[in-house]
């Protein structure tokens, strides 16, 4: 504001009832200009309504018969988000397995945008691994599945949020770690926050398999023990299909009542695709005669 005449110019900006006037903030809002003075006004804007605007401020000036009059017009757009791929194929996955790809969320807009994702329909408890399966031998789970009270949370992203400068991208890991035997399709989401939900979003699918493991040999002859001295043979379980699989012999329930004890000193592992995981069995027989057990 410039103070072109020969006495003090006290000025005050009127506010205005339109939508745009509140999105505007004059810093200061009143004061003093002295002849030949000039007054700088510092202006703020933000909105979150798109779309074409021009609207007029008016300052009063003390005496004066009209207002100062400023004009701002322009048009508010939005962000302009992209994924790299129409949809994100994660394929055959191995139940307990967590499989990850990655896809690029790039930001065409001129500013910078702060995002969020999100999985659509993903659940709140932590799915389980098969690596922490496999530490957990004596778990019910081994025989009568995985359970939970609510759906598992079985997408992980990475990151889950952040800011993209303009014109720039972020890569995304997704992870999937199943604990559903299912085909998934679900879509992850990019929502910005104080600005809109889901204003991108990503197909992802796979399908989740649980590979069938073999063992062999179906019997172990331990031939002629002495009382209560070990013996070790080996069971192998042989794994013929591309996913991995694990593995777990279960604990005997009743040892005091059993003629034969067994035990493992690999319990339990993984079985990579195409391969054979060798288990060493020892036994030990607590009485005399012939018996035969059943390893689980």
């Amino acid at each position: 504001l410039i103070n072109q005449g020969a006495l003090d110019a006290p000025f005050t900006y009127i506010p205005s009832d339109t939508e745009v006037d509140f999105c505007f903030k004059f810093e200061p809002e009143r004061g003093i200009i002295e002849p030949g003075g000039s007054q700088t006004v510092q202006i703020s804007f933000h909105t979150t309504v798109l779309g074409w605007f021009e609207e007029e401020f008016q300052f009063s000036v003390f005496e004066s018969p009209t207002p100062v009059i400023l004009t701002i017009k322009g048009t508010v757009t939005g962000p302009d988000l992209h994924f790299s791929l129409p949809e994100l194929d994660l394929g055959d996955i191995s139940f307990g397995f967590p499989c990850t790809k990655s896809i690029c969320l790039f930001n065409c807009s001129v500013v910078p945008v702060t995002f969020k994702l999100r999985m659509s329909n993903d659940g709140t408890q932590p799915a389980v691994s098969s690596f922490d399966q496999i530490c957990k031998e004596g778990d019910p789970s081994w025989r009568k599945g995985i359970h939970f009270y609510v759906e598992p949370r079985e997408f992980t992203i990475n990151p889950s949020q952040g800011t993209i400068p303009s014109h720039g991208h972020q890569d995304i890991e997704v992870t999937l770690c199943s604990n559903t035997v299912m085909r998934f399709r679900r879509r992850m989401l990019v929502d910005l926050e104080g600005i809109a939900e889901e204003v991108a979003s990503v197909l992802i699918r796979a399908r989740c398999l649980v590979p069938e493991l073999h063992v062999f040999p179906v019997v172990l002859p331990y031939c002629e023990c002495l009382l209560k001295v070990p013996y070790e043979k080996k069971l192998f379980v042989v794994n013929s299909t591309g996913l991995p699989g694990c593995y777990g012999l279960i604990p005997q329930k009743c040892k005091e009542d059993s003629p034969v004890l067994y035990s493992s000193p690999k319990p339990c592992g993984i079985v990579e695709p195409y391969s054979t995981a060798e288990i060493p069995v020892i036994i030990e027989v607590q009485t005399v005669g012939e018996h035969r057990t059943k390893v689980l």
